[in-house]
């Protein structure tokens, strides 16, 4: 939570201002022609004219050997002397002849035998010899109380000085306002039209500080409802970063004596709302061309940015439906397109892509081929195994029917453990050694990625055709492959076989073309 710092009126910060100036000058005058006495040099003299005067009286006891005559001075001395905290006389043998006071517990013997304001001692001869000495403690000369304090010359000086000041100067400075305030001069209706001004509106002069303000410049913010005459339009806390440019507009119009406009503010409330105003200034000449301020408007455009953040919100919400059903769409694509299996095209989709595809090689007189794979013996490891493993076989093979696929490639599981990939572009010898490639990969690995069946091995035989083996369009092409999967069936399964003319003409002669479906296991 934001602490409002107190708010002071002109006057009082004027009269604060000359009252610490005074103090100051006061402070600067005693150090440089010592108007207050220095209390410790005044009581150093005082102690060592007291000290001596004890002194001599001991002495000339202690030469008469008049020992209780001693002991009663001793005593009234301290009696008499409110400064003196206890006294001894001590023998040079360092024996204590008579004492007043708790003076084991106030004297301190002073480093290397000086005396100190607060410890003096006092040398006695007797016969021109060193007898003894004279010892006194003092209470301290540094004021060891807030009463004491407060009875110090400076400080009860500055005690006077200072409030009487401050209400001297501020009754003489809150009259002189009055006739210095620039809005006493202006009519009252002319305010009033100020104040009817949708726009915020202020005034400033060549310095930045604030000459004339309305009230919708007032509601912009809490802390513009007090007093703003005289404070810089720039030095303002709730206004300064609230821009987006480094330099504020008003500023930068008075270095340029240009107008400037469109400038967005952000200005942050204290229950962490916010305001957002345009801000337009223009610099005020006088009839030579000299710049004499700047007037500055700001314009609540916080309605029409809401507006637009609940539109912007609203779009984002439409591009996420729309990306949303973009997703679906493409699900269903994939839905219609592939099969749920394996992933493959289903042979709809297959058909649909790669006939147009055909029309294209063909009139670029490009060649294509076609591969047609079937798992071997398949129907023996649904009936040994369960139809379970055999979707995994069916799953396994397509899977590494993809490993060896060119960009461009069109894989279509054809029928239930069948599967058909044609090959743009591609020669018949690349085609077998990629069948060949494909065969490989299921025998030696297919087998072993069904983890709960242990020695299974699965294997796949292949035919493949091309567009230059004869045919006229996809479904011959398929067709043609086709006739040379069964030929791979037939010569022991296993195997990727090249349709020819000759391999066509053996298999017309032996089986017809329905035998082919029956006997593919």
């Amino acid at each position: 939570m934001k602490v409002r710092m107190p708010h002071f009126t002109p006057a009082v910060r004027i009269a604060l201002g000359l009252i610490s100036l005074i103090v100051t000058l006061l402070l600067l005058i005693d150090i440089a022609l010592n108007l207050v006495p220095d209390q410790t040099d005044m009581q150093r003299k005082i102690r060592e004219s007291t000290s001596e005067r004890l002194a001599v009286q001991v002495t000339s006891l202690i030469q008469a050997q008049e020992w209780d005559a001693l002991k009663l001075t001793i005593s009234e001395a301290l009696s008499r002397d409110k400064e003196i905290l206890s006294l001894a006389v001590r023998q040079e043998d360092g024996k204590i002849v008579v004492k007043a006071g708790d003076h084991h517990r106030h004297w301190v013997s002073p480093a290397e035998g000086k005396s100190t304001l607060t410890h003096v001692r006092v040398p006695v001869y007797a016969r021109n010899a060193h007898w003894g000495d004279v010892e006194i403690s003092y209470v301290p000369v540094t004021p060891q109380t807030l009463r004491e304090w407060l009875q110090t010359p400076l400080v009860a000086l500055g005690l006077v000085i200072v409030p009487a000041g401050f209400l001297a100067f501020y009754l003489y400075m809150r009259r002189t306002l009055q006739y210095l305030d620039p809005t006493s001069a202006i009519p009252d209706r002319v305010r009033v039209a100020f104040d009817a001004l949708t726009e915020g509106v202020t005034v400033i002069d060549r310095s930045g500080r604030i000459m004339l303000h309305n009230k919708a410049f007032r509601q912009l913010h809490p802390y513009a409802t007090d007093d703003m005459m005289g404070k810089n339009l720039s030095q303002l806390p709730w206004l300064v970063g609230s821009g987006e440019a480094p330099e504020v507009p008003w500023e930068y119009a008075m270095k340029s004596q240009t107008n400037t406009s469109g400038h967005l503010f952000t200005i942050t409330q204290p229950d962490q709302g916010v305001i957002k105003v345009i801000v337009n200034a223009a610099p005020i000449e006088d009839a030579r061309g000299r710049l004499r301020g700047c007037m500055v408007t700001f314009y609540d455009v916080t309605q029409l940015h809401r507006a637009n953040e609940k539109m912007r919100s609203a779009l984002v919400a439409l591009e996420a439906s729309r990306e949303q059903v973009e997703k679906q769409n493409e699900e269903l694509m994939r839905l219609a397109t592939r099969d749920s299996l394996t992933g493959c095209l289903n042979r709809r989709a297959f058909f649909s892509a790669a006939e147009p595809l055909l029309d294209k090689l063909q009139q670029e007189a490009r060649n294509m081929c076609c591969i047609m794979a079937d798992i071997d013996s398949f129907k023996l490891v649904n009936d040994t195994h369960g139809h379970q493993v055999g979707d995994q076989v069916i799953v396994a093979v397509a899977r590494a029917l993809t490993l060896h696929m060119r960009g461009g490639d069109l894989l279509c599981r054809y029928g239930g453990e069948e599967f058909c990939m044609v090959l743009p572009g591609a020669s018949e010898e690349v085609a077998m050694e990629i069948a060949e490639r494909l065969r490989n990969e299921i025998e030696a690995h297919v087998g072993t990625s069904i983890r709960t069946i242990e020695g299974l091995r699965i294997t796949s035989s292949f035919g493949v055709a091309s567009l230059k083996s004869g045919a006229d369009n996809l479904s011959e092409l398929i067709e043609l492959a086709d006739f040379a999967l069964y030929t791979s069936k037939r010569g022991g399964r296993n195997r990727s076989t090249l349709w020819s003319e000759k391999l066509g003409q053996e298999t017309a002669t032996n089986e017809t073309s329905g035998a082919v479906a029956g006997n593919r296991t």
